[in-house]
């Protein structure tokens, strides 16, 4: 970890991420910091100090450490990982390390400093809300990862609406911890029964939200097909 002084590059990532759209009532005084690969970003044992805001980078979040319980934060993509949200919630600290995976760039404020600032500004406020709200969603996608592949698809899209766009194909393939061969495959079934439809390269509209119990074509047994109403309908003479 080593703090950069280069108010250029700290200017050329404030502006790329629009950071400063997210406060409201003050303006922070960032400091840029970097990390090599391989290093912690936090650490339950040794708790950091910082607000930090990933411009450029990958992560790795897991609660030992242990590479089947790995998860990927992305940070080239369009949503802005940030950490530090538990610390300035509760002054507590977070239970996962958080690894470089690659450079790391952080703009990063101090939370000794900036907590009861940020705690009166209203922007800030609704930035953490939102971040934590992802959060939460990424962790119910990460924990029900032994479902199959079909089934976490169907979990990410149950809050969606209709007409919803989505586009970031890589973000969520990493998500899942699949290829994006992997993922496209599943999303092109859901066009064929009707839930998404494909409008360009990487773009898909939702029309239905899916039912995340609903069965797969192939789950669908004589059975069940003679117990339908559909089916009972086309025996009637």
């Amino acid at each position: 970890m080593e703090t950069v002084n280069n108010p250029g590059l700290r200017r050329r990532f404030l502006e790329a991420q629009k950071i400063m759209e997210h406060f409201s009532t003050c303006k922070p005084d960032f400091l840029l910091i970097h990390y090599a690969p391989g290093e912690l970003l936090t650490n339950p044992f040794f708790p950091s100090q910082y607000l930090q805001f990933i411009v450029q980078g990958d992560l790795l979040l897991y609660n030992m450490p242990d590479e089947d319980s790995t998860i990927m934060l992305q940070t080239a993509y369009n949503e802005l990982a940030f950490l530090g949200d538990m610390e300035f919630l509760d002054a507590q600290f977070t239970p996962f390390f958080v690894e470089a995976r690659t450079d790391v760039y952080t703009l990063a404020l101090h939370l000794d400093r900036y907590r009861e600032i940020l705690q009166k500004d209203p922007a800030f406020l609704l930035f953490l809300s939102r971040t934590l709200a992802n959060k939460l969603n990424g962790a119910t996608i990460s924990s029900s990862r032994d479902l199959p592949l079909r089934k976490r698809v169907l979990l990410s899209l149950q809050h969606a609406r209709e007409g919803q766009i989505f586009q970031n194909i890589g973000h969520l393939a990493k998500t899942l911890n699949v290829s994006n061969r992997q993922l496209l495959r599943v999303l092109k079934d859901l066009c064929r029964e009707g839930f998404l439809a494909h409008r360009e390269k990487g773009v898909y509209e939702v029309l239905r939200v899916p039912d995340p119990d609903l069965p797969t074509k192939s789950s669908v047994t004589p059975e069940n097909q003679a117990s339908s109403p559909s089916s009972q309908t086309e025996r009637q003479p």
